[in-house]
């Protein structure tokens, strides 16, 4: 009965991969620019959400040429995904 529980309730539990993700992007979206471009609800899946994992938000954030190459790719990012 607990394992068929436990067994359950497995796939619906985010990886480490995803909550990070999710972290980093509510980050994005506090920052004007990102809302401004993208909205608050930028389509989210695996290879965005892997994109978005790769970055180092924080120097991110505190470089403005590191926010310009980010949005170049994630235009891009989103161009090849059908997403804008």
């Amino acid at each position: 009965m607990i394992e068929d529980l436990i067994g359950g309730t497995l796939p619906f539990l985010p990886s480490k991969k995803t909550i990070a993700a999710k972290k980093k992007l509510s980050l994005l979206r506090k920052q004007e620019w990102f809302r401004t471009a993208y909205g608050m609800e930028i389509p989210y899946n695996n290879r965005i959400k892997e994109f978005i994992v790769s970055f180092d938000l924080e120097y991110l954030l505190n470089d403005t040429n590191e926010i310009r190459l980010f949005r170049q790719r994630l235009d891009e990012l989103l161009k090849e995904e059908r997403l804008s």
